[in-house]
């Protein structure tokens, strides 16, 4: 059959109605994507995006030269290609959803193989001119191949089930906010409808309501630019409000530029319709672009205000490890050398001193230790805090250790009048592997303070062992003054001392159980702290790893 190279035209009416429904699309896409690649990082997903817009753009190109010319070998030459790049635009968006719902900027393998796949076929019917059957010239209209056309029906419909499956399935792993619905719905809606008006068309022949179909494209653009600008879908750092006002100036523009052209009412009421809808769904994205502006604007200024103040804490912070380390070493000088008079006038270096002197001196001495250890402990926080405090790792028996404290420290115990025994339970030897200094020091800290806040009764250290959690024990358990709820909380606080420590006339600096506790971390363990309340004692717990 020869066919001749004009049709029969497509009346003013619809040809209006095309020009703006698939003109308005392609200019508001054109900016979309200008503005996102121009301000945005161009990872997988920016790229995939651009691509849908392009693609998409193409097509409404293409689908409006079909209604606008009626010549027949433009009309062949641009029919063959817009069912597949309909296809690949559904297959676009579907990768696209994948690196938005995974939140990972890269195609998998299996992904790319299952678009590869997809892709060939149509590809084929339109490289080999079969996509194609015959021309209906009266209607200046091509006949498609049956099996491309439900080819490309059933793409579309795998690709709307594919987004939401997607979509639902990372709602359930949490890996997607919730917000995203609104962009995932309109999607999807949009292709429902772009879908089902070309089978519909088919059906009836009533190729129209394609053209009436597409009057959901601007609406749906516009939501895409409102999840853009709210939910920053693509993280972009701009004025968006400025994007907002060009944006809606552009639709406003159209919208009243093709409502004063229309000649009837048809004409009138859908680009009325539209106009309005489209005008809500903007008003809508200038009040969200706006709030995230002034939003933007209050959330800079705090950061600028915090990093002003972070300076400054870290400044302070660095003045007060210097002032405490040089105070700490300045301290330390003229305290030994008072130390070491009073051991000497004590000792009768200096003649025998009356026994009020020697019991003044007595009190000096104590208060030279007390000093001494306060010192230690502030020059101990200093180094923990700055990162440099050492540790010299060795194997040793920490049962015998905790034995040789408590030995060294039962004189004490007895002048306090109270009772320091040692116990054991052991199915090891109680190798750790530690700093001998400190691990000595935290024991010595844990059981002084167990004498100190025990006016009367006794102290036990309880040596156990767990050898399949390969963990070493030292209970401190005391009769003592126990403590609160509210005190076992912020006992291990710095500066925290509990709220019977005054009352009882009890010395500290609230440091040492600080210092002992990040000792014992740093060395691979913890100290735990157990009591049953006030005037029912407590019991501190140091766990060490065994070799």
């Amino acid at each position: 059959m020869e066919f001749i190279n004009t049709c029969f035209e497509t009346t003013n009416s619809l040809r209006f109605l095309a020009l703006y429904s698939h003109l308005l699309p392609v200019v508001v896409s054109i900016i979309l994507t200008y503005f996102i690649l121009k301000n945005s990082n161009r990872k997988t997903p920016v790229l995939l995006f651009s691509v849908f817009t392009f693609l998409l753009s193409l097509w409404l190109i293409g689908d409006l030269v079909l209604w606008h010319s009626n010549n027949y070998y433009i009309v062949a030459a641009f029919w063959s290609t817009l069912d597949y790049i309909n296809i690949m635009f559904y297959l676009v968006l579907v990768c696209f959803f994948y690196t938005q719902t995974t939140q990972r900027n890269k195609i998998p393998n299996f992904l790319i193989f299952i678009f590869i796949t997809f892709a060939l076929t149509p590809l084929v019917f339109t490289l080999s001119g079969l996509s194609a059957e015959t021309f209906d010239e009266p209607n200046c209209e091509i006949i498609g191949n049956e099996i491309l056309s439900t080819y490309k029906l059933f793409v579309e419909v795998i690709s709307i089930i594919s987004i939401l499956l997607l979509y639902f399935v990372s709602l359930f792993k949490k890996s997607i906010k919730s917000q995203s619905f609104l962009l995932t719905a309109s999607t999807c809606v949009f292709l429902a409808i772009f879908s089902g008006s070309e089978y519909l068309a088919t059906q009836t022949e009533i190729y129209e309501i394609n053209l009436y179909a597409l009057f959901a494209l601007p609406i749906f653009l516009v939501i895409i630019t409102f999840s853009i600008i709210d939910q920053n879908t693509f993280k972009i750092k701009v004025d968006s409000f400025s994007f907002a006002k060009i944006l809606f100036t552009i639709f406003a523009a159209v919208a009243i530029f093709n409502l004063v052209l229309a000649d009837d009412r048809v004409e009138f009421l859908v680009t009325g319709a539209s106009t309005i809808v489209t005008t809500g769904f903007g008003l809508l994205l200038l009040r969200s672009a706006k709030r995230e502006v002034e939003q933007r604007e209050q959330i800079e200024q705090l950061a600028v205000g915090l990093e002003k103040a972070n300076e400054r804490l870290q400044i302070l912070d660095k003045q007060k490890s210097e002032f405490v380390s040089i105070a700490s070493h300045q301290l330390r000088s003229p305290l030994t050398a008072i130390r070491g008079y009073v051991s000497m006038m004590t000792e009768g270096s200096f003649g025998k001193l009356p026994d009020k002197a020697n019991e003044a001196l007595g009190r000096i001495q104590e208060s030279t230790v007390f000093m001494a250890s306060s010192i230690d402990d502030f020059l101990e926080v200093s180094r923990i805090e700055s990162g440099n405090m050492k540790y010299d790792y060795k194997d040793m028996n920490f049962k015998e250790q905790a034995e040789h404290i408590v030995d060294d420290l039962r004189t004490d115990a007895l002048r306090r009048g109270l009772l320091l025994m040692f116990r054991s339970d052991m199915n090891s030897p109680g190798l750790v592997r530690a700093d001998a200094g400190k691990s000595q020091q935290i024991l010595h800290n844990l059981i002084n303070n167990a004498l100190k806040y025990t006016p009367k009764g006794s102290v036990t250290v309880y040596a156990h062992d767990d050898v399949k959690g390969k963990k070493m024990y030292v209970d401190i358990i005391d009769t003592g003054l126990g403590l609160s709820p509210e005190n076992l909380k912020k006992l291990f606080g710095k500066f925290a001392r509990a709220k019977d420590a005054s009352s009882a006339n009890i010395s500290g600096t609230g440091l040492g159980l600080f210092v002992a506790r990040e000792m014992a971390r740093a060395m691979g363990g913890d100290i735990t702290v157990a009591s049953d309340g006030e005037g029912r004692g407590s019991t501190f717990t140091i766990g060490l790893p065994l070799v």
